[in-house]
């Protein structure tokens, strides 16, 4: 049997349910996202416990999670506080990225006559700044026990008042995640890069990480590298969602540190596997173990794993900060995991007509919504 350190999900929404299952699918990354309205409403607290325990069967010992919600400050604490519930069950280390989004989340700026969207997308009441800045404080004088960071669900979706105080949060010690040019159109979808705004708002360095970062050209990488900034790919989540390939053999090149995120897009896989997508079995080894600590600022010096199989992904035993959480290949907490899978299923289950209708209603408006998009 081989031994190893444990893996790091570089970036990850802890959801135990992959999109497919939801029907979320389509042409392009817009088009996934905009059908992410249409998914099942689940038990939050069992999400991501069955999410994290998922990914403690298959040798991830840390996950870079990345929370946001579109409702209000009051909603988003609640819910918050339901997720970090399951984290703490499944006993999986975790980073926890309190993002948000104020702007431009559906269209870009440009747009002037958006389409007539399904009432069920929701963007909600937009947060304040000074809101979000409390929310934070709030969150970490709650929840001691977790490392938090913070960032823009994408600079492109954050207005420049958000920008700012997410800037003023960091500056005092928080660790920044965000997505980052997981498509084409977000180049342009406002007036300024991606790159240029996190840059502008003092969002790069050795404490920052962006997820995706597919579409970057030399001079951002450029920039990348001189500021220490991290990347993360996250190879099959872009292949499900058609957003293209990173370029991961420049980032060797340039010696530019980065870690593997699995995005929530499949149910237990060989972690492995999933990084030798993009990267040899050696480079893909590292990402995932060193590249995956310093992307998410976790320490994992106390997490092993051993193998029953290596290339396949099966785990014998796994311990996380010196605790043994799979024995024999068996989760100590293997009865509330099926509790918790039953209660799941049963609700996507449930929600299957309503759901089909949901997305029914967004065919009806995608071919323009699409159209508006390449204009």
């Amino acid at each position: 049997m081989k031994t190893s350190g444990g893996f790091v999900d570089s970036h990850s929404h802890l959801r135990s349910t992959p999109l497919a299952d939801f029907g979320v699918s389509g042409s392009c990354l817009e088009e996934a996202i905009l059908r992410m309205n249409a998914m099942s409403a689940v038990d939050v607290e069992h999400d991501s416990f069955l999410a994290c325990s998922d990914l403690i069967s298959v040798g991830v010992t840390g996950v870079q999670f990345i929370f946001h919600t579109f409702g209000p400050s009051q909603q988003y604490i609640e819910t918050l506080e339901k997720s970090l519930n399951g984290i703490r069950r499944s006993g999986i280390r975790a980073r926890v990225i309190l993002a948000i989004a104020d702007q431009y989340e559906f269209f870009p700026a440009n747009v002037r006559n958006p389409v007539n969207l399904p009432n069920f997308v929701q963007t909600g009441p937009r947060m304040k700044p000074v809101d979000f800045l409390e929310l934070i404080e709030n969150a970490q004088k709650r929840n001691t026990d977790f490392d938090f960071g913070v960032g823009p669900v994408a600079p492109q979706w954050c207005s420049d008042a958000m920008m700012e105080a997410i800037g003023s949060i960091a500056k005092k010690g928080l660790r920044v995640h965000t997505h980052c040019l997981e498509s084409e159109k977000q180049r342009h979808w406002i007036s300024e890069s991606p790159i240029d705004r996190l840059q502008r708002f003092g969002l790069l360095g050795q404490s920052t990480s962006l997820a995706h970062a597919i579409w970057l050209n030399d001079k951002e990488l450029d920039l990348i590298k001189a500021t220490g900034t991290h990347l993360v790919t996250c190879p099959r989540s872009n292949l499900f969602l058609n957003s293209g390939k990173a370029n991961c053999t420049k980032w060797l090149d340039s010696e530019i540190s980065f870690g593997v995120g699995l995005d929530s897009i499949g149910y237990k896989e060989s972690v492995l596997g999933t990084a030798k997508l993009s990267l040899s079995e050696q480079d893909a080894t590292h990402a995932l173990i060193i590249g995956g600590v310093n992307a998410a600022g976790l320490s994992s010096d106390l997490d092993q794993v051993l193998w029953r199989d290596w290339e396949n992904g099966i785990v014998e035993e796994v311990f996380i900060n010196g605790k043994q959480i799979i024995s024999n290949g068996k989760h100590i907490n293997s009865q509330e995991i099926a509790e918790s899978r039953e209660l799941v299923l049963s609700q996507v289950k449930s929600d299957l007509k309503a759901r089909e209708q949901r997305h029914k209603a967004l065919d009806e408006v995608m071919d323009q919504y699409l159209a508006l998009l390449k204009s």
